[in-house]
């Protein structure tokens, strides 16, 4: 049963209170809070609720249980299943400290982003969402939204097993290219520096090792990503994994 919050007088929790990671198990994708509370003026007995959301219509709702237990320096964490939610590279969570007795909402964190455990600085939302979807006998197509997203076709496999597949090292130049040909169009004329520069083409231009042409023609934009993903598959080894591949099947 959905339960309604009170949110009169509710205190901030910082972000870098709170780590959120997604380790994948299987077909399973499981999701660990990691939560600070100490500094927080809220009851050791409020229930701490996180909401693992995709927009305003899919929520996945956790028990994680008391604030108590991440009064400690070392903080606490607790893990769910967010399997449900499908491709986790979008979601966002919420953080609820709620009063037991009036259900007052004493603390929240909001659009809180998942992070590497490694480095709890480091965004582990992907640069480029994979997506499985039957393309009817394609392999795979480009989807230029927001954020450019890569869809690839059911028969290959799970995803999960194909993002260390050679069959992904392959396709990944075309995909690249293709990101970088079609972004340098769109913002032709308007980056004159790298301050203006997308995330995409900021990688660009590290990789051809200077910015993407602007008001130049086709030709010069398509050198110039071909340079820049020559220089992706140099830095990720790719030749080297498929060459490593093809010889372990002969």
């Amino acid at each position: 049963m959905s339960r309604r919050f009170n949110f009169t007088g509710r205190e901030k929790i910082l972000k870098e209170d709170v780590r959120i990671s997604i380790n994948f198990d299987g077909c399973s994708s499981i999701c660990n809070v990691h939560l600070w509370l100490g500094e927080y003026d809220i009851r050791p007995d409020a229930s701490v609720i996180v909401e693992a959301q995709r927009g305003r219509v899919i929520r996945l709702r956790h028990s994680w249980g008391h604030a108590g237990q991440a009064f400690t320096e070392e903080g606490a964490s607790s893990n769910f299943d967010i399997s449900a939610m499908g491709d986790p590279d979008d979601i966002r969570f919420r953080i609820l400290v709620v009063d037991p007795d009036s259900c007052q909402l004493l603390a929240t964190a909001e659009g809180v982003d998942t992070t590497d455990r490694e480095d709890s600085n480091t965004p582990q939302r992907s640069l480029l969402p994979i997506i499985m979807q039957d393309l009817s006998g394609g392999i795979w197509e480009l989807e230029m939204g927001e954020i450019p997203t890569l869809l690839l076709d059911t028969s290959l496999g799970s995803k999960n097993d194909l993002k260390s597949s050679p069959v992904l090292h392959a396709i990944l130049p075309g995909v690249i290219r293709a990101i970088l040909i079609n972004l340098a169009h769109e913002q032709e004329g308007s980056a004159d520096d790298e301050e203006d520069l997308s995330t995409w083409l900021s990688l660009g231009k590290r990789w051809a090792g200077y910015i993407p042409p602007s008001n130049s023609t086709h030709q010069e934009i398509d050198d110039w990503a071909q340079k820049a993903t020559i220089a992706f598959c140099r830095e990720k080894k790719l030749r080297n994994r498929l060459a490593n591949f093809i010889n372990q099947e002969d």
